[in-house]
Order: structure tokens, then sequence, then C-alpha cells
């Protein structure tokens, strides 16, 4: 009874910490509703602007939607790792982290937890303002199909190994924003997210496979774009899909346990 108020706690108060940022993201929503339809409009058009000089202002339904799935599943990983490092390093410096050892529950898996339900609700409201925004000036060209929700839990799922991994490294080295914010930026360039794999030069997408975000975005394409089943093998395939996210999760927990074992024996657990 003690670990589940304990972890509702820590969703409350995470949710809490999302109302409080909401003028942020207010002022954060027109900068990514920009960049996703600027992309849109230069996908797949560089032989033809490099040709002319000139850029056609005509939106394709079909790469906006592409890159629109691709943004809206790295954007869940971004602010879940963003927020999880930004709190946690609050709550370092304020000295409050000591209230996550007070739950039975292991560390990491209260951080991990308590972050996901705020990290969703804010993806949400991003991805649904995103996409009315988006559509007011195109049509996606969106099919539903229920295997997204698995492909979408597996990303949760790796999107919590990695958030872990950051917060291993803010417990023990604190400021590491420049990390973070550099490994983000090359996932979203080497996941396929914005651009399509098979654009890019062969070390970037060998790179690509043992990440769990190459596969999540992959499979989300395959279900709500193409209208096809997610396969078992290949990129986004079942097998891929699940085995990446669990080994991001695992890399997670133990990379948190290691940045946790490190800060307490140098005494700067809840000291910045």
């Amino acid at each position: 009874m003690s670990a589940a108020v304990m972890l509702g706690n820590e969703v409350a108060k995470g949710l809490r910490h999302a109302w409080a940022e909401r003028l942020q993201m207010l002022i954060e929503l027109p900068l990514y509703m920009v960049s996703v339809l600027l992309f849109s409009l230069l996908l797949g058009r560089g032989t033809q602007v490099a040709g002319t000089a000139r850029l056609p202002w005509q939106f394709d339904s079909y790469r906006t939607t592409w890159l629109f799935l691709g943004f809206a599943v790295f954007a869940f990983v971004y602010l879940q790792s963003a927020k999880t490092f930004w709190r946690l390093l609050t709550e370092i410096q304020t000295g409050t982290l000591e209230q996550t050892y007070l739950s039975p529950l292991p560390p990491w898996l209260t951080i991990a937890a308590g972050r996901i339900a705020a990290a969703l609700v804010e993806t949400t409201l991003v991805v649904t303002a995103l996409s009315l925004a988006t559509s007011a000036l195109v049509d996606l060209d969106i099919t539903w199909h229920p295997q997204v929700l698995p492909a979408l839990a597996f990303a949760v799922v790796g999107g919590a190994g990695y958030s872990l991994i950051i917060a291993g490294l803010t417990l023990a080295w604190k400021r590491v924003e420049l990390l973070q914010e550099l490994v983000l930026v090359l996932m979203m360039f080497g996941s396929g997210a914005i651009l399509p794999l098979d654009t890019l030069p062969t070390w970037v997408s060998d790179a690509a496979h043992p990440v769990f975000l190459t596969h999540a975005i992959a499979a989300v394409r395959s279900t709500l774009l193409d209208s096809r089943p997610i396969p078992v093998w290949g990129t986004g395939g079942w097998v891929l899909l699940s085995t990446t996210a669990l080994a991001w999760l695992l890399l997670g927990i133990l990379a948190f346990t290691a940045g946790n074992r490190l800060a307490k024996r140098q005494g700067t657990l809840t000291r910045y």
C-alpha cells in the first residue's frame, strides 16, 4: 500500500511540474510546428531545390504525415528525458531528492514511473496541437490500426530506459545537459525520425539498428501510414522492437544503479 502511495505521489509531482511549465510549453509549440512544416517542405526535394534554386511551397500529404509520425514518437523520448534531467537536477539543488529514497520501491522505478505519466500528458498535448496546426495546411494521411498501441508501449519502455541513463549520469556528474542534447540530436537524425534511413550513409543506418527509437518509429509508420501490420523481423518488426526497448530499459537500470552508487560514495547524492 505504501509503495502505491509513494508511486502515486511521484506521478502527481510530475504532473504538477508539467502544469507549472505550461507557459514554456506554449512558447515551444510554435517552434515544433514550424520545424515539422519546414522539414516536410524540404524532405525528398533536395535535387529539385539544387537544380532550380527554388523551393516549391506545396505540402505533400504522404511526406508530411511520414515526418509528423516520426517527430511525434521522438517528441515523447525528448520530453521524457529532458524533464527527467531538469527535474532531477532541481531536486538535487533543493535537497528534496531524499524523498525518493523513502519509498519501498527501488529508486529507479520511482523516478522512471513518476516521470512517464507527466511526459505522456505533455507529449499528448504537444502532438495534438501539432496535428491540428498541420491538418490546417495539409491532410494527414493517417489510418488507425490497433497494432500501433503496443508499438507505442515499447517506445515508452525504451524511452524510460534512456531517461534512466540520463538520470544516472545526472546523479553522478550533475550538469550533463550538453551530452543529453547531443545524444537526442543524434537520435533524431540517425533513427529515421526526420530523414529516411535508406538515404543515410550505410554506417549511420547500421548504427541505428540497436536504437529502440528506430524500430518504434518504423512500426508506427508501418501501421498508421502504410496500413501494414507490423512484421516479425526487420526494422520495425516485433523482434527488434521488443528486444531493443527491453535492452535499453535494462541498460538504463544498470546505468542509474551505477550513478546512484557513485553519488552515494562521493557524498553528493543530495548535494549539488
